[in-house]
């Protein structure tokens, strides 16, 4: 991924970031900052409206993060090598050096990023 830079490493899978996670940051933070903590919540000053939509947009992001790191770590224990996690416009994705061995492999591997229900 040339659009994007490297954050840090977890669990030995570098973390990157892609140019365009940075507009829907903004735009949730802004959308959260600006119309909807503002309708919901009035006796909140301004600055408290901004603040908690970018924590908001952060937690948010750290969700997706979670979530890419479970299908990570499902498939370096089924073998499947994984060099790196990126997050962008759209969510997030892991890069996987090779195919899973098995269907029951690629079962597990997408399994494992599903919430609980």
């Amino acid at each position: 991924m040339r659009n994007s830079f490297q954050i840090g490493r977890i669990f030995g899978i570098s973390i990157r970031i892609d140019y365009t996670w940075f507009i829907i940051f903004a735009l949730v933070s802004l959308s959260l900052g600006g119309r909807h903590f503002p309708t919901i919540y009035a006796n909140w000053s301004p600055a408290t409206y901004w603040f908690m939509g970018v924590i908001t947009a952060f937690i948010f992001f750290c969700s997706i993060l979670a979530h890419e790191l479970a299908h990570s770590l499902v498939s370096r224990a089924r073998g499947v090598p994984v060099d790196s996690i990126t997050l962008f416009i759209l969510g997030g994705v892991a890069r996987i050096s090779d195919e899973p061995k098995s269907p029951g492999s690629e079962f597990w591997m997408a399994l494992a990023g599903r919430p609980p229900a």
